[in-house]
């Protein structure tokens, strides 16, 4: 005879708030939102890899290939992860967890060694997100794959508060990918303002599309949020002015 399980017997984690209930057009907004993230980061990336690829590009380590291939492999994951939910298929959704998670952690494991390679080849940055030195643009790498990685840890460990879930993974793809990717847009490129705004479009459109629809905006975002910030060029460009970076930097660049 199995036994009965009531959902009050089931103690899941969850985010400190006053309920927050699904709305009809939460899957569409979180759906759209996943595709217009991921075909944004797409194009940035394609305008300045693809054409070195496709001329062979024999000077680029093959660590920025294995990057390339990882990082669109979580867009392609994310957005079909959404579209799962959207279509009403949770339980494929559900079972694509552990994947997800494992991806993240490979992001992590190749974001940095990608991070420490560039700098170590000199790159200080992008048109339009230069630093003084490679210790600054580490330092931003490395923060934009840190503060992504923990999102989508604190997004699996509140994966049966389905409010939580999704604006974590939001966020996790907002603040971790969205900067690097709106950056290298042709109209972007070279252009601190702009790369700034559309980066802050990104950040803020689920803290407004709750605002609009409950009026409040849920917990999650209000610490996703300022974590999101610690991996913005003008944060990292402080934090990378510091003695202590300076000699953390040193050791990973040795």
């Amino acid at each position: 005879m199995t036994p009965t399980v009531t959902a009050g017997a089931i103690k899941t984690p969850s985010v400190p708030s006053r309920a927050f209930h699904a709305r009809p057009g939460d899957h569409r907004f979180f759906s759209v939102t996943a595709i217009v993230t991921a075909v944004t980061i797409l194009a940035g990336f394609s305008s300045t890899y693809v054409p070195k690829l496709v001329a062979g590009a024999p000077d680029l380590p093959w660590i920025i290939h294995l990057h390339a291939v990882v990082f669109t492999s979580w867009l392609a994951f994310y957005v079909t992860q959404t579209l799962l939910v959207f279509t009403g298929r949770t339980a494929i959704h559900r079972r694509l967890g552990v994947a997800g998670v494992a991806l993240a952690a490979l992001m992590l494991i190749v974001g940095s060694a990608t991070a420490i390679t560039v700098a170590r080849l000199g790159a200080r940055g992008i048109p339009g997100v230069e630093f003084p030195d490679v210790k600054g643009f580490l330092l931003l790498n490395l923060a934009a794959v840190g503060v992504f990685t923990t999102l989508v840890a604190a997004g699996w460990y509140f994966r049966r508060n389905a409010q939580a879930h999704k604006r974590l993974m939001l966020m996790a793809t907002a603040s971790g990918l969205v900067g690097p990717g709106v950056s290298r847009l042709p109209f972007a490129s070279g252009n601190p303002p702009l790369i700034g705004l559309l980066v802050l479009v990104f950040l803020f459109a689920g803290p407004v599309y709750d605002l609009v629809t409950r009026r409040r905006v849920h917990q999650a975002y209000l610490w996703s949020v300022p974590l999101a910030f610690l991996a913005i060029p003008p944060v990292v460009l402080a934090l990378s002015a510091t003695a202590t970076w300076h000699r953390i930097a040193a050791m990973l660049l040795r």
